[in-house]
This record gives structure tokens, sequence and C-alpha cells, in this order.
């Protein structure tokens, strides 16, 4: 046949399907809190990421480095969704942001917040800024060692544009971002995630996530010491049940087992010094 020629480039044509949807998805709860989640997940990375098996798979190492960013964007997603939940100050803010039908459709019984950030990619420095912004009413402070995290974080963000979406050939724009000279004009590059890659996108990104972890606790028990109290809904009945809320959402059980929180508060001392800080134990 005349028409043959169409099958003379690649294998033959079979039609395929997914079987059964709920075979790719599992239940999972999010009574952990966010950071604790994400050292869950990039310990499950690192435990794959050895040297050998690195070695013997070379594009394994570029598909483990979008796991890491997933876990960081997922960080984000959650912590904001669960601050808004609580912070009326936040929800102020959020209050005139566009959400999905889909999303309150879907969540409707529960996690509705996190609809909110379906359509953000928190692979994005600016993104992660102005959400805060937007959502939160907070600047993230410009400098100190979180906006120096951000920085890193995002030429790791860069990398990730290539991986995911030019099977890690890296284009020109995320080229120049990170500064990458080209001494081969008539060649693209590759990205090449290794073993000591791995380890330092895994380090720049737990030190974002603990970073901003510390800087977003400060920030919520001072509205809860000083700003929360002046609001016409302020009920002081229920200033002891705010807290613990906001030491669920923050405090990391993981590094508390590790021995890598350097004050360990339990949450009613850490509560007294901030009321002793802020002079509410008069």
């Amino acid at each position: 046949m005349n028409d043959k020629w169409r099958e003379s480039v690649n294998q033959t044509i079979n039609t395929a399907k997914i079987n059964d949807i709920n075979q790719y998805v599992v239940p999972s709860s999010l009574i952990e809190s966010p950071i604790d989640v994400f050292y869950a997940t990039t310990q499950d990375i690192l435990n794959v990421a050895k040297p050998y098996f690195l070695e013997q798979h070379s594009s394994m190492g570029t598909l483990l480095l979008v796991g890491l960013i997933s876990a960081s964007e997922n960080y984000f997603r959650d912590l904001f969704a669960r601050i808004i939940r609580i912070c009326p100050i936040a929800q102020a803010a959020s209050s005139e942001q566009a959400i999905n039908l889909g999303s309150v459709i879907w969540h409707r019984e529960g996690q509705v917040e996190r609809g909110a950030f379906e359509n953000i990619s928190f692979a994005d420095v600016g993104k992660i800024i102005s959400t805060c912004r937007k959502f939160l009413k907070y600047e993230l402070k410009k400098r100190g060692i979180t906006n120096e995290l951000l920085q890193e974080f995002g030429k790791i963000c860069e990398l990730r544009h290539g991986i995911v979406h030019s099977n890690s050939f890296l284009a020109g724009k995320n080229a120049i971002k990170l500064e990458i000279p080209n001494n081969a004009p008539n060649q693209v590059l590759k990205i090449t995630i290794g073993y000591e890659q791995i380890q330092e996108c895994s380090l720049i990104s737990t030190m974002l996530i603990a970073s901003f972890n510390t800087e977003m606790f400060e920030e919520m028990a001072k509205r809860w010491a000083v700003d929360w109290p002046k609001l016409p809904s302020w009920n002081p009945a229920t200033a002891d049940a705010l807290f613990e809320k906001i030491w669920k959402i923050f405090y990391s059980e993981v590094d508390k087992q590790n021995g890598s929180i350097s004050t360990s508060f339990t949450m009613q001392q850490c509560r007294n010094r901030i009321k002793e800080e802020f002079d509410l134990l008069g």
C-alpha cells in the first residue's frame, strides 16, 4: 500500500489507557506540621539518591531534584492555607483573591483554603514573595538568611524549568538568569544532577524551609500577642487555644527527635516568653 510510508519512522501504534484512576491515589491526612511533611518527603528522596544509584541511572538525579522542589512547593501551599484558616489579618488580606469553583466543590468539607493556591507555582521566588504579601499581608524581610536562601532556591527553580519542560536541556533564558557562560554556541547544555548536586540542593531547600518557618512563626506569634487582640473579633477566652493552633502549624516533631532545635521550650514555656516579651503578663 502506498500509505505505508507513514509507518516508517517509529514503532507500531497501539491504544493505551488508565484502567482505574483510583489506583493512582491514596488518602493522606494533613495532621503533621507542613515542615514535617516536607522533611518526610525529602528524606525519602535522599534515601534513594545514593552515589552508586545516581552513577548507574544518570537521568534519575534530575527527577529527584524535581521531587525536592515539589516538596518545597507543597510546604508553602500547605503553610499559607493553614495560616489563612486561623489568622483574621490573612483572611482580610486574601478575601478578594480568586479561587476556582472546582476547588471549592472538592474541598468544601475541609481544606478549601488550599484551593486558593492551586494555580500558583511556588517554584518561583517572586510568587512566594507576592503570595506572602497578597494573602498573608506580610513582607518577607529583604535582608537576612531567608532572603539569601530564596535567591539560591531561585537558581534551583531555573534548573527545574529545563528538567520539567525540556527533558533536562537548559533553555537560554534560564541559562542567562543563572549567569552560565555560552562557551559552546553550537551546542546545548544538558542539566546533570549527581550525588553532590542533589545533596547541595537538598540543603538549600531544607534551610530555606526552616528559615521561612521560623520567620513566619515569629510573625504569627506577634500577631497573636499584639495585633489580633486589637480586632473586634478578638475573644480573650480563646487566646491559649489559638496559640496552640499556631504551635501545631510550625512545630517540628522531626527536629525535636533529632535534637536539632536549639531552644527546647515546651509550648507553654514559649507562650509565656512571648507574653513576657510583649508585656502581657501583668
